[in-house]
Formats: C-alpha cells, structure tokens, sequence
C-alpha cells in the first residue's frame, strides 16, 4: 500500500527510524538516493527508474520530495506531482479499498454510497467545498458545480469522477506541503549539489522546446523585462550587440511570431538591411541552416550582459526559479488568461 501510495500517514513509522544524515549520506542508502534523484529527473525525461521492491518504491518517493524541497522550484514540484498523480490515478482504478484510504489521508470529506437518481448509480459524495476546490483544475463543463447532483451540501459522484477529484488533491497537498518546507532546503542542498543542477538544466532544455502551439496568440505585454528591453532598443535606434539580435529573434519565432512581423521589429536598427536580416532570421529560426535554435536560458543572458532583472524591478523576473525567458513568457501568458476568465 505504501510502495503505492507513499505520502499516506502511515508511512511516518517507517521513515520515524531512519536518520536523515543516514539517508542522505551512508553508503546503506546510495541505491536510494539514485533512484530518487532519477524519480525527479523522469518528470522531464520520461524515463522511470526501476525499482525491484516496495520499499525501493517508498523510500525513492521520500529522498525524492527532500530533492524537490532542496529545489524549492514550484515548476518542478508541480510537474513531479503531476506525473505521480496519473501514477497514483491508475492505481486507484483498480481497487475501491484503495480510494477510501487515500481520500480520507487527504482530508476529503466523503462517503461511501449506493444511490440511484434519474437512472445513473453514483458511489459517493463530497462535501460541496471539497469539490469546488480541487474540480477548479478541470476546465470541462462535466467538472463545474452548477452540472452536477446535490445532497445536503454534498456532491454525488461516480467512482471515476471521485478518483480525479482524488488525484488532484494530491497535488495540491504535495506541492503545499513540499513549498512549505522552504526553510530546509539550504540544508539539504549539501547533499545533493550535482544532482540539483543537473535537473535544472533538464528543465531549462524542455522549456526550451516550449512551440507556438502551447502559447497562443502573441502579447507583447507578457514578454519578460529582457526581451522588452532589446525590443525598446531596437526601436530607438540604437545600434544592440549580434547576442541581443540572436536572443530576441529565437524569443519571438518561438513565442509564434511571424517572419514578417520579426522583420519589421528590425527594420528600425541603424544598419537595416532587409535581405540579410531576413536571412539571419531564416538562419536562427531553422529555415536555412536546418536547425532551430534554442532561446537562451536566464543564466547565458546573464552572461551576454542582457539580463535586466536588477533594474527591472519585476517580482515575477526576479523570483530564484526563474530561469528561462520562455518559463516566463508562458507563466504570464496563463495569468492573463485566468485574469480574462475570471471577469468573464
């Protein structure tokens, strides 16, 4: 159960005789401690570590969650819990005994029913509350209060609806429980350095593969204090070195700019040449050298001269975990469209 569902309040015993310099140190452990390094990693890279028992499966998950709390990186947390949650997910489908036991270990209030109304069979019900709280993940009409069938205050639902209701808080208890922690994770950053940047740099690559697709319809409003701030150079006229031109083209045709739009951006710079800008542009973007190149992660703007953060005074810009102008294009982009939602 455990090996299954390792954040259930029983597992403290287990972990109760286990010392933490222990786990993170002692030679007994380094299987351990690889496999939960891996655990973190798979969140980018797909690729589960194999486990040959349950207590392997257990004790990862919890040198895992101290990785995340080293990390203090609300995107990794979230993304690691969400790749458990689909674990988690599928097994729940499959056994009724076990969706009791980790709903009531998250504090859901529910129970346990058999009732009939206009011909559908529903299995439980949830507090009203409970539902409103962790449905909200669900944008379908299928998830919202107003369509589904009230008791007293308490939501009928059908075992496969309970489970996602399930799943998601699991997330948001993980991720609020791991964020909570804060004020351990320079602690354990000793013992897993190496470890720590190589996830970092696993997720700057994935949001460096970040396509129009997942972004919509350019805002120019969401675009982080660097990107602006070449921009804003640009159309003064003054003459930016070939890494800002670099950065910012890649920026925008990943963004979903057009190659005509990104040209006129161009067109202001001293030295405008339309026929070798457009070629440079079409060289960076993939169309004539073959290879599309990745937007430059915080750290390499750092290193161009062409981050902003210290005089820009944006509290989104300036939090440790952003690392990539992507991340914070795409963080602001879905801000906006709750915004938009929400006074819809």
């Amino acid at each position: 159960m455990l090996a299954r569902y390792p954040f259930l309040s029983d597992g403290r015993e287990l972990l109760r005789g286990i010392k933490l310099n222990d786990l993170l140190g002692s030679p007994k452990y380094e299987r351990i401690r690889t496999l939960g390094v891996e655990r973190v990693k798979a969140c980018y890279t797909g690729q589960r570590p194999f486990m040959v028992d349950d207590y392997e499966k257990f004790l990862s998950f919890h040198v895992a969650r101290l990785i995340l709390i080293a990390l203090a990186d609300p995107i990794i947390i979230r993304r690691f819990a969400v790749m458990e949650r689909d674990r988690i997910e599928e097994s729940l489908i499959n056994s009724d005994e076990d969706i009791n036991v980790v709903a009531q270990n998250l504090g859901l209030r529910f129970k346990k029913i058999n009732e009939n109304v206009d011909g559908q069979i529903y299995q439980y019900n949830l507090h009203f509350l409970d539902f409103i709280k962790y449905a909200k993940n669900f944008s379908t009409e299928e998830f919202r209060l107003i369509n589904q069938k009230l008791r007293k205050g308490f939501v009928l639902l059908q075992t496969d609806k309970f489970i996602k209701i399930i799943r998601e808080a699991f997330v948001e208890k993980f991720v609020e429980d791991v964020m909570s922690k804060s004020d351990e994770s320079k602690n354990l950053r000793k013992y897993f350095s190496k470890e720590l940047e190589e996830i970092r740099n696993l997720k700057d690559e994935y949001i460096s593969k970040y396509t129009p697709i997942e972004f919509g319809s350019v805002d120019v409003n969401a675009f982080p204090p660097c990107m602006r701030t070449i921009m804003a150079k640009i159309s003064e006229g003054v003459n930016v070195s070939h890494q800002a031109r670099f950065s910012l083209v890649a920026f925008l045709h990943r963004v979903g700019m057009s190659e005509e739009d990104i040209l006129k951006i161009f067109s202001g710079v001293p030295d405008f040449k339309k026929d070798l800008t457009l070629y440079q542009i079409r060289h960076i973007t993939g169309k004539i050298s073959g290879k599309e190149y990745s937007v430059p992660k915080c750290a390499t703007m750092r290193a161009y001269g062409l981050c902003v953060k210290d005089t820009a005074k944006d509290r989104l810009c300036n939090q440790p975990w952003m690392t990539h102008p992507l991340l914070y294009y795409k963080i602001k982009m879905e801000r906006t469209k709750k915004e938009f939602s929400k006074k819809k």
